[in-house]
């Protein structure tokens, strides 16, 4: 069996239609290992928010990640060097797409010239983000929908 060839490219307005089911499809599938159906669809709702994604990429600065021509992930990063967004869809998971896609936004970051980067991670994020050299600076609880959910908030200096 061959493997995937993934494609990184930034990250086009264009995309927010893919990266929703995306964004849909980790949540609801890639954290069922973390989070309860209920914290999922508070989360992420009962369905793809296709209009609410409609223009969720435009002026926003990221990468993509393709295989076979289909979105598989994605990741935002800011000029202040803030991960908003980053999500691999679960039938790519551990393919090494995440860590893709992680390079081309601290090397972005860089050229940002920004001296750490920061993000809120889920439960799920924050184990990827410890490997990539990440630390923990506290748990909180947000609530989304009326739901509690832990995540967070972790930073990483750049030399």
């Amino acid at each position: 069996m061959t493997p995937n060839i993934v494609s990184i490219r930034p990250l086009k307005p264009t995309d927010s239609t893919q990266a929703v089911q995306v964004f849909f499809d980790a949540i609801h599938r890639g954290t069922a290992d973390v989070y309860s159906a209920e914290q999922r669809q508070a989360w992420a709702g009962t369905s793809p928010d296709i209009d609410g994604w409609r223009n969720r990429f435009v002026g926003v600065q990221g990468f993509a990640a393709e295989t076979a021509g289909q979105l598989a992930g994605f990741m935002t990063i800011d000029e202040k060097g803030y991960i908003d967004l980053a999500f691999v869809g679960p039938d790519a998971m551990g393919q090494g797409i995440g860590r893709k896609l992680y390079e081309a936004v601290e090397t972005r970051a860089r050229e940002f010239r920004v001296k750490a980067l920061s993000t809120h991670a889920s439960e799920k994020a924050r184990p990827f983000f410890e490997r990539m050299g990440w630390s923990v600076d506290r748990a909180q609880t947000v609530e989304k929908r009326g739901v509690t959910l832990t995540n967070y908030k972790m930073s990483k200096p750049l030399a």
